[in-house]
Protein backbone atom coordinates (compact mmCIF):
# COMPACT_ATOMS: atom_id res chain seq x y z
CA UNK A 1 0.00 0.00 0.00
CA UNK A 2 1.48 3.39 -1.00
CA UNK A 3 1.77 6.36 1.33
CA UNK A 4 -1.08 8.32 -0.36
CA UNK A 5 -3.63 5.57 0.35
CA UNK A 6 -2.48 5.33 3.93
CA UNK A 7 -3.00 9.04 4.37
CA UNK A 8 -6.51 8.79 2.89
CA UNK A 9 -7.39 6.01 5.30
CA UNK A 10 -6.07 7.97 8.22
CA UNK A 11 -8.08 11.00 7.12
CA UNK A 12 -11.36 9.13 6.40
CA UNK A 13 -11.40 6.82 9.40
CA UNK A 14 -12.42 9.38 12.08
CA UNK A 15 -15.20 10.70 9.82
CA UNK A 16 -16.46 7.21 9.08
CA UNK A 17 -16.39 6.29 12.75
CA UNK A 18 -18.62 9.26 13.57
CA UNK A 19 -21.15 8.26 10.91
CA UNK A 20 -21.24 4.68 12.17
CA UNK A 21 -21.79 5.96 15.70
CA UNK A 22 -24.75 8.06 14.56
CA UNK A 23 -26.20 5.18 12.57
CA UNK A 24 -25.70 2.87 15.51
CA UNK A 25 -27.48 5.33 17.79
CA UNK A 26 -30.38 5.64 15.36
CA UNK A 27 -30.56 1.89 14.99
CA UNK A 28 -30.56 1.47 18.76
CA UNK A 29 -33.34 4.03 19.06
CA UNK A 30 -35.38 2.25 16.39
CA UNK A 31 -34.83 -1.12 18.07
CA UNK A 32 -35.84 0.38 21.41
CA UNK A 33 -39.04 1.76 19.91
CA UNK A 34 -39.75 -1.58 18.27
CA UNK A 35 -39.22 -3.27 21.62
CA UNK A 36 -41.59 -0.82 23.28
CA UNK A 37 -44.17 -1.42 20.54
CA UNK A 38 -43.73 -5.16 20.97
CA UNK A 39 -44.33 -4.88 24.72
CA UNK A 40 -47.34 -2.65 24.12
CA UNK A 41 -48.73 -5.15 21.62
CA UNK A 42 -48.26 -7.95 24.13
CA UNK A 43 -50.12 -5.95 26.78
CA UNK A 44 -52.96 -5.26 24.35
CA UNK A 45 -53.15 -8.94 23.43
CA UNK A 46 -53.31 -9.84 27.13
CA UNK A 47 -56.09 -7.29 27.68
CA UNK A 48 -58.03 -8.62 24.68
CA UNK A 49 -57.60 -12.16 25.98
CA UNK A 50 -58.88 -11.13 29.43
CA UNK A 51 -61.83 -9.29 27.91
CA UNK A 52 -62.60 -12.26 25.69
CA UNK A 53 -62.53 -14.56 28.70
CA UNK A 54 -64.79 -12.17 30.65
CA UNK A 55 -67.16 -11.92 27.67
CA UNK A 56 -67.40 -15.69 27.37
CA UNK A 57 -68.08 -15.94 31.11
CA UNK A 58 -70.70 -13.18 30.86
CA UNK A 59 -72.42 -14.89 27.95
CA UNK A 60 -72.43 -18.13 29.88
CA UNK A 61 -73.95 -16.38 32.90
CA UNK A 62 -76.61 -14.68 30.75
CA UNK A 63 -77.44 -18.01 29.11
CA UNK A 64 -77.76 -19.59 32.55
CA UNK A 65 -80.06 -16.82 33.78
CA UNK A 66 -82.10 -16.98 30.57
CA UNK A 67 -82.49 -20.74 30.94
CA UNK A 68 -83.56 -20.30 34.55
CA UNK A 69 -86.06 -17.56 33.72
CA UNK A 70 -87.48 -19.42 30.74
CA UNK A 71 -87.75 -22.49 32.91
CA UNK A 72 -89.72 -20.55 35.52
CA UNK A 73 -92.00 -19.13 32.83
CA UNK A 74 -92.57 -22.63 31.45
CA UNK A 75 -93.48 -23.93 34.88
CA UNK A 76 -95.81 -20.94 35.38
CA UNK A 77 -97.64 -21.80 32.18
CA UNK A 78 -98.26 -25.29 33.51
CA UNK A 79 -101.21 -23.83 35.46
CA UNK A 80 -101.87 -20.38 34.06
CA UNK A 81 -103.38 -20.33 30.54
CA UNK A 82 -100.95 -19.95 27.65
CA UNK A 83 -103.24 -17.23 26.30
CA UNK A 84 -105.93 -15.20 28.10
CA UNK A 85 -109.39 -16.69 27.70
CA UNK A 86 -111.41 -15.05 24.94
CA UNK A 87 -114.63 -16.94 25.71
CA UNK A 88 -116.56 -16.57 28.96
CA UNK A 89 -117.37 -20.30 29.04
CA UNK A 90 -113.67 -21.20 28.92
CA UNK A 91 -112.91 -18.76 31.72
CA UNK A 92 -115.67 -20.24 33.87
CA UNK A 93 -114.35 -23.75 33.23
CA UNK A 94 -110.91 -22.61 34.37
CA UNK A 95 -112.52 -21.09 37.46
CA UNK A 96 -113.93 -24.51 38.31
CA UNK A 97 -110.45 -26.09 38.28
CA UNK A 98 -109.49 -23.83 41.19
CA UNK A 99 -111.82 -25.78 43.47
CA UNK A 100 -108.87 -28.15 43.70
CA UNK A 101 -106.66 -26.79 46.49
CA UNK A 102 -103.51 -28.10 44.81
CA UNK A 103 -104.29 -26.20 41.61
CA UNK A 104 -105.19 -23.13 43.65
CA UNK A 105 -101.84 -23.14 45.46
CA UNK A 106 -99.91 -23.53 42.20
CA UNK A 107 -101.81 -20.69 40.56
CA UNK A 108 -100.97 -18.44 43.53
CA UNK A 109 -97.29 -19.40 43.29
CA UNK A 110 -97.28 -18.63 39.57
CA UNK A 111 -98.95 -15.26 40.08
CA UNK A 112 -96.44 -14.27 42.77
CA UNK A 113 -93.64 -14.70 40.18
CA UNK A 114 -94.87 -11.65 38.27
CA UNK A 115 -92.10 -9.15 37.55
CA UNK A 116 -94.39 -6.16 38.12
CA UNK A 117 -93.18 -3.87 40.92
CA UNK A 118 -96.25 -1.63 41.02
CA UNK A 119 -99.23 -2.98 42.94
CA UNK A 120 -101.71 -1.63 40.36
CA UNK A 121 -99.79 -3.10 37.42
CA UNK A 122 -99.51 -6.38 39.30
CA UNK A 123 -103.29 -6.65 39.65
CA UNK A 124 -104.03 -5.55 36.07
CA UNK A 125 -101.39 -7.80 34.51
CA UNK A 126 -102.65 -10.76 36.57
CA UNK A 127 -106.15 -10.31 35.19
CA UNK A 128 -104.81 -9.82 31.65
CA UNK A 129 -103.03 -13.17 31.92
CA UNK A 130 -106.40 -14.79 32.46
CA UNK A 131 -108.98 -13.04 30.31
CA UNK A 132 -109.37 -10.61 27.42
CA UNK A 133 -111.41 -7.41 27.55
CA UNK A 134 -114.08 -9.27 25.59
CA UNK A 135 -114.56 -11.58 28.57
CA UNK A 136 -113.97 -8.81 31.14
CA UNK A 137 -116.90 -6.80 29.75
CA UNK A 138 -119.16 -9.75 30.54
CA UNK A 139 -118.14 -9.58 34.21
CA UNK A 140 -118.23 -6.99 36.98
CA UNK A 141 -117.18 -6.66 40.60
CA UNK A 142 -120.63 -7.12 42.10
CA UNK A 143 -122.37 -8.72 39.13
CA UNK A 144 -125.65 -7.90 37.40
CA UNK A 145 -128.34 -9.86 35.63
CA UNK A 146 -126.18 -9.77 32.49
CA UNK A 147 -122.71 -9.93 34.06
CA UNK A 148 -120.90 -12.46 36.21
CA UNK A 149 -119.84 -11.41 39.70
CA UNK A 150 -116.07 -11.84 40.03
CA UNK A 151 -115.88 -10.77 43.68
CA UNK A 152 -116.52 -14.31 44.92
CA UNK A 153 -114.51 -16.15 42.27
CA UNK A 154 -111.69 -18.46 43.34
CA UNK A 155 -109.37 -16.79 40.82
CA UNK A 156 -110.10 -13.46 42.50
CA UNK A 157 -109.07 -14.98 45.81
CA UNK A 158 -105.91 -16.37 44.17
CA UNK A 159 -104.89 -12.99 42.78
CA UNK A 160 -105.74 -11.30 46.08
CA UNK A 161 -103.60 -13.82 47.99
CA UNK A 162 -100.65 -13.34 45.62
CA UNK A 163 -101.15 -9.57 45.88
CA UNK A 164 -100.94 -9.66 49.68
CA UNK A 165 -97.82 -11.83 49.55
CA UNK A 166 -96.10 -9.35 47.24
CA UNK A 167 -97.30 -6.06 48.75
CA UNK A 168 -97.95 -5.00 52.34
CA UNK A 169 -101.27 -3.36 51.43
CA UNK A 170 -104.85 -3.68 52.55
CA UNK A 171 -107.57 -5.57 50.66
CA UNK A 172 -109.18 -2.24 49.80
CA UNK A 173 -106.37 -1.39 47.40
CA UNK A 174 -106.77 -4.71 45.58
CA UNK A 175 -110.54 -4.21 45.43
CA UNK A 176 -110.17 -0.68 44.03
CA UNK A 177 -107.84 -1.73 41.17
CA UNK A 178 -109.90 -4.81 40.30
CA UNK A 179 -113.19 -2.86 40.28
CA UNK A 180 -111.62 -0.30 37.94
CA UNK A 181 -110.31 -3.06 35.65
CA UNK A 182 -113.80 -4.52 35.21
CA UNK A 183 -115.42 -1.10 34.96
CA UNK A 184 -113.81 -0.01 31.67
CA UNK A 185 -113.22 -3.04 29.39
CA UNK A 186 -115.59 -1.64 26.76
CA UNK A 187 -113.58 1.59 26.64
CA UNK A 188 -110.39 -0.39 26.14
CA UNK A 189 -112.01 -2.41 23.37
CA UNK A 190 -113.20 0.76 21.65
CA UNK A 191 -109.74 2.33 21.83
CA UNK A 192 -108.19 -0.85 20.43
CA UNK A 193 -110.68 -0.92 17.56
CA UNK A 194 -110.00 2.72 16.74
CA UNK A 195 -106.27 2.07 16.77
CA UNK A 196 -106.65 -0.88 14.40
CA UNK A 197 -108.87 1.19 12.09
CA UNK A 198 -106.35 4.04 12.12
CA UNK A 199 -103.45 1.73 11.26
CA UNK A 200 -105.50 0.11 8.50
CA UNK A 201 -106.32 3.52 7.02
CA UNK A 202 -102.65 4.56 7.09
CA UNK A 203 -101.67 1.30 5.40
CA UNK A 204 -104.28 1.77 2.65
CA UNK A 205 -103.14 5.37 2.11
CA UNK A 206 -99.52 4.21 1.86
CA UNK A 207 -100.46 1.59 -0.74
CA UNK A 208 -102.43 4.17 -2.78
CA UNK A 209 -99.44 6.53 -2.80
CA UNK A 210 -97.14 3.77 -4.02
CA UNK A 211 -99.54 2.99 -6.88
Amino acid sequence: MDSQNVENIEILTPHSTGQFAKLDAKLSAILEKMDQQSKLTEELIKKVDRQTTELVALRSEVASIKTKVCGEMTRARAYLPLQPFNQLEEFLQFEQTLQDEGVMKNIILDLVKSSEVSCEKFVRSSWRLLLTDEVARQCSWRGTDAKKCVRGFRITLAIRTAFKQRFALEDAEFDRVTQKFFQYPQDRLSKAQKLVASKKKKLETSIDLED
